[in-house]
C-alpha cells in the first residue's frame, strides 16, 4: 500500500499509520474510561476523555500536515 487517494486529499502510508495510532490510543482511552466508569459506578467522564484525547491529536495534527498532500 502506497498512497489512498480521497477526493483531492492524498494519503501517504506514513499518514495512514499515524491516523491508525491515534485511533488506537483513543480507543484504548475510551474503554479505560468505561471500565473505571464500571468499576467506580460512576458515569461516564467525556470532558475527561476529550482532557486527555484533545492533545493526542493536536500532536498528530501537525506531523498529519506534512503527510497530506491536496490537489488543487
Amino acid at each position: 500500500m502506497k498512497q489512498i487517494t480521497i477526493g483531492n486529499l492524498t494519503f501517504s502510508k506514513k499518514a495512514i499509520q499515524i491516523i491508525a495510532f491515534g485511533l488506537f490510543f483513543t480507543g484504548i482511552m475510551i474503554g479505560s474510561f468505561i471500565a473505571l466508569s464500571i468499576k467506580t459506578e460512576a458515569d461516564f467522564n467525556f470532558g475527561l476523555l476529550l482532557i486527555f484525547s484533545i492533545p493526542l491529536w493536536f500532536f498528530l495534527r501537525s506531523k498529519l500536515k506534512t503527510e497530506i498532500d491536496k490537489k488543487t
